[in-house]
């Protein structure tokens, strides 16, 4: 069956909505083919922006090899590029590329990934985060974080093989300093950035190994912990550094001790 110019398919069994310029219902295989541009809208709960669908309604598949856009009912918002497949009875997603744009405007990328839209949780090779450049409070920083594989839920992000840095490389060879970790894990509930068996490189040459590492990360506006240490040299008391501490007490209050050393 072939259905041309404003179609409109509806799945009462599955609650589904198709609209497209264009479609092919294949009866024995039960299977519907989009031409063009097509919208889908699941249940209410995801709408899909993609081109040339196709919906196997015996094995509860949606797939294109075309650019695709899934919404969720929480605003989330998923961009699959060169393809997608849409296993709809366990709601996983799978895709060559992903790229997932938070509602801080920080960009995610991840090669060959499994999107578990249940669990909000992602699988993925060769990710890309690409912070927005003010996040650490300088807008002419480039802060970016890269890793081999990660996994990513509403708990936590763990990145594998990470390099991370706030420096730009404009106009230079390499990056003024970067961050290598075996392991990278953002703690969602806990707001700290975690990294494990980690090497400090500077203008590419290893300069520090530290086992265990975490600073607060950028939504955290007050939290207890050392500051920047600062050194001062003089003649008459000679050198000396401070270590000030920052204490939280409440919500209005707060207390910083700065001892000389």
């Amino acid at each position: 069956l072939t259905i041309i110019d404003n179609v409109k398919i509806y799945d009462l069994k599955k609650n589904i909505l198709i609209k497209s310029e264009k479609a092919v219902y294949y009866k024995n295989l039960n299977i519907f083919k989009t031409f063009g541009e097509t919208y889908l809208n699941i249940e209410d709960r995801y709408i899909i922006n993609s081109k040339d669908l196709t919906y196997n309604r015996n094995k509860m598949l949606v797939t294109s090899l075309e650019d695709t856009v899934v919404n969720d009912d929480i605003d989330n918002v998923y961009n699959f590029e060169d393809g997608f497949k849409f296993e709809l009875d366990k709601e996983i997603i799978s895709a060559k590329r992903t790229n997932v744009i938070d509602s801080f405007n920080n960009s995610y990328l991840f090669d060959n990934s499994k999107t578990n839209l249940i669990t909000k949780e992602i699988i993925g090779k060769e990710v890309t985060i690409n912070f927005v450049d003010d996040l650490f409070g300088d807008e002419d920083n480039d802060p970016k974080l890269k890793g081999k594989s990660v996994i990513s839920n509403e708990n936590f992000t763990k990145i594998y093989k990470s390099v991370f840095s706030t420096c730009n490389t404009e106009n230079k060879k390499c990056r003024d300093w970067e961050f290598q970790s075996e392991i990278f894990n953002h703690d969602k509930k806990e707001k700290i950035f975690e990294y494990k068996n980690s090497w400090l490189k500077m203008w590419d040459k290893r300069v520090a190994y530290i086992p265990y590492f975490n600073h607060p990360d950028p939504t955290v506006k007050r939290k207890s912990g050392f500051l920047t240490p600062s050194w001062t040299n003089s003649e008459i008391l000679g050198r000396w550094i401070h270590v000030p501490y920052f204490k939280v007490l409440s919500k209005d209050k707060d207390m910083t001790f700065n001892p000389r050393i």
